[in-house]
């Protein structure tokens, strides 16, 4: 049984994956060679239709828009501080460790958080991009059959819900 078929609930949108996450930057020049040498993204063709500066990235499954905004105003403030609580995209990686040490090598300020449940254990590595987007990368397979119990168990129970609901409804009072 295909994984979409068990976390699909059929009430919405009919969604295959994620296709691109796209970026205002303050220099697109600057945030393609942080993606391309310490997240591994590759440069592809973007449509010459296109009357503003950008580029595009594919790696992983998923693409990567940036977009260059010349008006500081209009660009997200960037965060001094790295808080695992903000608004990040995450990626998943074979081995924390060897992130954490490349990370070092190159320079880059990141912090960790492990989440442990039901004896499942994630390691998290989060770091800002050149214009201060958070990035996460993670051994999340460790939490991917835990997540896709956790949807099935909740769609569950709003079907349960719904139909106590709907026989409430036809119940003489």
């Amino acid at each position: 049984m295909e994984i979409q078929e068990i976390c699909s609930s059929g009430e919405a949108l009919p969604l295959l994956s994620l296709n691109h996450v796209s970026f205002l930057c303050r220099s697109v020049k600057e945030s393609v060679r942080f993606y391309e040498e310490v997240l591994g993204f590759v440069l592809i063709k973007r449509p010459s239709s296109f009357n503003f500066s950008g580029a595009w990235l594919f790696n992983y499954g998923v693409g990567i828009h940036l977009l260059e905004q010349s008006s500081v105003e209009e660009l997200p403030q960037k965060s001094k501080s790295i808080n695992p609580k903000d608004n990040h995209i995450s990626f998943q990686c074979s081995d924390v460790g060897l992130v954490k040490r490349k990370l070092e090598e190159m320079g880059m300020k990141y912090v960790t958080a492990v989440v442990e449940e039901g004896g499942i254990k994630v390691d998290q590595v989060f770091f800002h991009d050149p214009d201060g987007y958070m990035i996460e990368i993670c051994n999340c397979e460790n939490s991917l059959l835990f997540l896709c119990l956790l949807v099935l168990l909740n769609q569950r129970r709003r079907r349960v819900t719904a139909r106590r609901m709907h026989m409430d409804s036809w119940r003489p009072r």
